[in-house]
């Protein structure tokens, strides 16, 4: 009688658990479902991603060129190669069109990379380069002939006179 008694109480503890873990279960499993239910919500109303992993991307690219600036579309105006007008001078500025830059000498090996960023509305680049101490900001200015581009950056301290390179 006393194993009965003992195995009766163990199937009720057994059950007993169960339905208390299950119960648990269903309240870790529903709080889950709400986490991830406002996790979506969220993605979708801040970013606008519906759960399509492929537009996401272009939506991270987008992000990265609105809020951070670090692709603005108006760097394009200065993409390419730049060379100083005078051959005197010995300068080659080359722009990649997103926000990267490079000063590189024409007789030379000395190069400075840096970033640089065009504020298309009010004319200006600020452009910041690892031999500089600080960003400059320069006036920009093209033009443009038949046959060729012409880039003038103007600082309080500096000014370039470009053509641009035919590759």
């Amino acid at each position: 009688m006393k194993k009965i008694a003992t195995a009766v109480t163990v199937i009720i503890a057994a059950v007993t658990t169960l339905t208390i873990f299950s119960a648990c279960a269903e309240k870790v499993k529903d709080t889950g479902n709400k986490i991830v239910s406002s996790a979506r919500s969220y993605a979708d109303s801040e970013i606008g991603f519906d759960g399509d992993l492929s537009k996401l991307s272009d939506k991270a690219i987008s992000y990265v060129q609105g809020e951070l600036g670090l692709n603005n579309s108006a760097n394009q105006i200065l993409e390419g190669t730049w060379l100083n007008e005078d051959d005197a001078a010995d300068w080659r500025w080359t722009f990649d069109g997103s926000n990267k830059c490079i000063l590189a000498s024409k007789r030379d090996e000395s190069r400075s990379e840096g970033t640089y960023s065009v504020n298309d509305s009010e004319g200006t680049v600020d452009i910041s380069l690892n031999s500089w101490d600080a960003t400059i900001t320069f006036s920009y200015k093209l033009r443009s002939t038949l046959s060729d581009e012409y880039l003038t950056l103007t600082s309080e301290t500096q000014g370039y006179s470009l053509k641009k390179h035919k590759d």
